[in-house]
């Protein structure tokens, strides 16, 4: 019915609407623009009768069509592999600590020291929702522990580190870091040679004459995928560059290239592949420069099943144009769960004695390096090991043995030729081979809530071919830690317990039974104490038992010392 109305309302008005204009057409009697209206129209339309209409639906079509569809063909270019995130669990009754972007540590000590650490790390989201890590790291510590017989003795090590990380939402993530890193000792030894108390008095030397600095500056940059990819495929691709420099004109420049890829298969097997370049130029004080370059081919396939773990894999290295092929595999059998475990392996590979390696484990060595008898070169080993490792709840553990053949195992020697000749009392690097037997284990204990108690030892058998001792190599370590945290985080106390035995030096005179500088027994305890969430309070009482054992020769340890001081967090 309503259809209708319309309808009929349209027909009128356009019957009007003729009418009108064929009235209003030029060449009649009417004035033009003049218009007189009698009466306003009105329009009606009569009731009609409503009809009323049952819809019906048609029958319904039984035959089958078959439908022909054309549709064009077109690539779809993917430029990465979606990422899958996978959660992470963790346990529900552990306390999740505040986090806080920036930490300061700031204290002073007897015998006179300076201690200063700093951290600050922010996380922050952009607007196309990718993320950037930002973080520095600071660190200074600096002391004077010259006393009436022994002067000089004094250091400072200062640290500078910063490091960005970009997370992309396209799943890739590229990292940066830049640091520098300086090291300074002192060649105190001559205050302490007992055999030669008047070649060498108090007052011979300023702190300038006996001052040696290494000055490391670091630069790196990764990038690698942030998130697990839908292929389960890791990769990571990167380049780390460092020039060290000391006081004595020589330097070093060491290039490191690392290629990673990780396949994982049913996410337990992974097929790994690892190609690593690393460089080395270094000059010394004779204008002799030398290069140690590696190459590294690093395959590997894991297989993981529910109660045994199979690695499978070799290392190819090249260095001075020889090739060395090593093994890389291991396997891991759970002989009652995570309760006990047995595992056996072979492992081998060449390890870089470069200038930087050498100096960061023995920074009294000078920096002479004359060929062929104690150039830089490499370490060769192989490494036999089996054991037996396990959890029990609040108790881990590890027991191993090994048995590892070296070609060309760093030793330290004092030089005596260096300080008769500069009156510098330094090291110097002699190698040998030598087949090393190893027992050790750690543990690892929590038993009550807030306290921790780890200890690891580590016995070490040298066979050497030609030398007579592994100069100023430790045989047997030992390492006791105690931490216990209470009153909601606000108390943090420690003790620590470092044993080692009395290393082998050099006598001047050959054929001289070789001399033993005693064994250490270094006790330390500390505490921290937050008097408010921001701000508290920390002392260490280092070497308590006062041992003065060198860990070099003529350079006895610091006794007790001091330390304390504030911290901060925000």
């Amino acid at each position: 019915m309503g259809a209708i109305k319309i309808k009929a309302a349209f027909f009128l008005v356009f019957i009007s609407s003729m009418a009108t204009y064929s009235f209003a057409q030029p060449g009649t009697d009417l004035p033009a623009e003049q218009v007189e209206v009698i009466k306003i129209f009105e329009a009606q339309l009569a009731e009609s009768e409503k009809v009323a209409v049952n819809p019906e639906l048609p029958p319904t079509d039984t035959s089958i069509q078959r439908q022909q569809y054309d549709v064009p063909a077109k690539s779809i270019e993917v430029e990465y592999q979606a990422p899958r995130i996978r959660p992470i669990a963790h346990k529900s009754d552990e306390d999740i600590p505040d986090a806080y972007k920036t930490y300061l540590k700031l204290g002073g000590g007897l015998p006179k020291s300076i201690y200063g650490e700093g951290a600050f790390n922010t996380l922050f989201k952009l607007q196309d929702k990718s993320t950037v890590d930002i973080g520095l790291d600071l660190l200074h510590h600096s002391g004077d522990y010259s006393t009436g017989d022994i002067e000089n003795r004094r250091f400072s090590l200062t640290k500078a580190e910063g490091k960005g990380t970009y997370y992309s939402t396209q799943g890739y993530a590229v990292g940066a870091n830049m640091g520098f890193t300086s090291d300074k000792v002192h060649y105190y030894g001559y205050s302490t040679d007992v055999q030669n108390p008047d070649e060498y008095p108090n007052g011979t030397f300023e702190p300038e004459a006996v001052r040696q600095v290494f000055s490391t500056f670091d630069l790196g940059a990764k990038i690698f995928n942030g998130v697990q990819t839908a292929g389960d495929i890791n990769y990571s691709a990167g380049v780390d560059l460092y020039v060290l420099s000391d006081r004595q004109a020589s330097d070093e420049t060491g290039l490191d290239f690392k290629l990673k890829g990780t396949k994982w298969f049913k996410e337990k097997h992974s097929l790994d592949i690892g190609l690593r370049t690393d460089f080395t130029w270094y000059n010394d004080t004779m204008n002799l420069s030398q290069t140690l370059h590696n190459y590294t081919l690093s395959p590997s396939f894991t297989f993981h099943a529910s109660a045994i773990k199979v690695k499978v894999g070799a290392r190819v290295v090249s260095s001075n144009d020889e090739f060395f092929l090593f093994p890389d595999a291991e396997v891991v059998a759970n002989i009652t769960g995570n309760e006990l475990a047995f595992y056996v392996g072979v492992e081998g590979d060449l390890q870089k004695n470069n200038f930087r390696a050498i100096s960061n484990y023995n920074p009294f060595i000078h920096s002479r390096f004359p060929a062929p008898d104690n150039n830089l070169r490499n370490t060769k080993y192989f490494n036999v090991y089996a054991g037996f490792r396990g959890n029990l709840k609040f108790f881990e553990y590890t027991l191993q043995a090994g048995y590892k053949p070296t070609n060309d195992l760093a030793l330290y020697k004092f030089d005596y030729d260096y300080r008769d000749a500069k009156g510098i009392y330094a090291f110097n690097v002699v190698y040998d081979n030598a087949d090393i037997f190893n027992i050790g284990g750690s543990v690892k204990a929590v038993p009550l809530r807030g306290l921790a108690v780890t200890a690891t030892l580590s016995q070490n058998i040298f066979n050497l071919q030609r030398e007579d001792k592994p100069w100023h190599l430790p045989s047997f370590e030992a390492n006791f830690q105690v931490l216990y945290t209470f009153l909601q985080n606000k108390v943090n106390l420690k003790a620590q317990l470092y044993l080692e035995n009395g290393v082998p030096a050099n006598p001047r005179q050959i054929g001289r039974a070789a001399i033993d500088l005693g064994s250490l027994y270094d006790l330390n305890i500390g505490g921290e104490y937050w008097f408010v969430k921001n701000i508290g309070a920390f002392v260490n009482i280092n070497n308590i038992l006062n041992n003065h054992r060198p860990r070099w020769l003529y350079y006895p340890t610091v006794g007790a010392n001091f330390l304390a001081g504030f911290t901060a967090r925000f």
